[in-house]
């Protein structure tokens, strides 16, 4: 069943619980706070994510308050983590349970950096290609965009506006969709770049962090003492040649790396 999301974002955050009635177990593990949330059939994204986002909006506000009154961080910080699960515990399908338990959704959220993030797994069929996957989806909670991530690579797959995310079913349709796509592409450079190395001479991965995402670039030497290529590696894609003075310096690298072997 999908998620019945708030049309407001002031909504109550115990009513925001209460919306999530059906899909997979989940633990929900709030920071500062020493148990977990847990719920055997509401922790399903399409239920849970929204309802999750929207309380811990609430909770947020909540301790920006108390801190602006005077109270300690760390007190509103507390109280405000203490509000966001008891916002939960008033139904009935939750519970708490010790931490350091797997869980097929987790939910973690962060109220004194301001971030929502959760780990789960999707299923899509893409071309007659069917997967099932883990990703990673996080960011703020005081509003968007919220990246999806390879969990093991960490490189974004995708990117998602907050009214994307309002939508019906937006996890078990289009971002599973997507997150697939993107993993058959990732595939086909794989495939690409096997083919490219035989004929490579050097080659060097980066992740370099471009506008708050992390991308994959790959320097390539096609011959000895020749110029390097620029590739965007979540495409194999070729952006241009190395500049003279990134060349220069990274000849330098290259020649301690060189004398760093030798010596060992």
């Amino acid at each position: 069943m999908s998620a019945q999301s708030p049309s407001t974002p002031r909504q109550k955050p115990a009513a925001s619980a209460k919306t999530a009635k059906t899909g997979g177990p989940a633990g929900i593990s709030i920071a500062g706070f020493p148990q977990i949330l847990y719920t055997r059939n509401g922790g399903d994204p399409d239920a849970l994510f929204v309802p999750l986002l929207d309380a811990a909006r609430e909770a947020f506000a909540m301790s920006e308050r108390l801190a602006k009154k005077g109270e300690k961080r760390e007190t509103a910080l507390l109280l405000s983590a203490m509000q966001l699960a008891s916002s939960f515990l008033r139904d009935s399908q939750f519970s708490l349970v010790a931490g350091g338990q797997s869980h097929e959704n987790l939910y973690r959220v962060d109220l004194a950096a301001g971030t929502l993030h959760l780990h789960t797994r999707l299923y899509a069929v893409v071309s007659r290609r069917a997967s099932l996957f883990r990703v990673d989806i996080a960011g703020k909670i005081t509003g968007g965009p919220y990246f999806v991530r390879n969990p093991v690579q960490g490189t974004v797959i995708t990117q998602i506006e907050e009214s994307q995310l309002r939508q019906t079913n937006p996890f078990s349709s289009w971002i599973a969709q997507e997150c697939l796509r993107a993993q058959l592409e990732q595939e086909r450079v794989g495939r690409l770049e096997e083919t490219l190395a035989s004929n490579t001479v050097g080659e060097i991965r980066l992740i370099v962090p471009v506008a708050g995402e992390t991308v994959p670039i790959t320097l390539r030497q096609r011959a000895v003492g020749g110029a390097w290529d620029v590739i965007d590696a979540r495409h194999g894609e070729y952006v241009s040649a190395l500049p003279p003075e990134a060349e220069d310096l990274l000849k330098k690298v290259i020649s301690k790396l060189q004398m760093l072997f030798l010596e060992k």
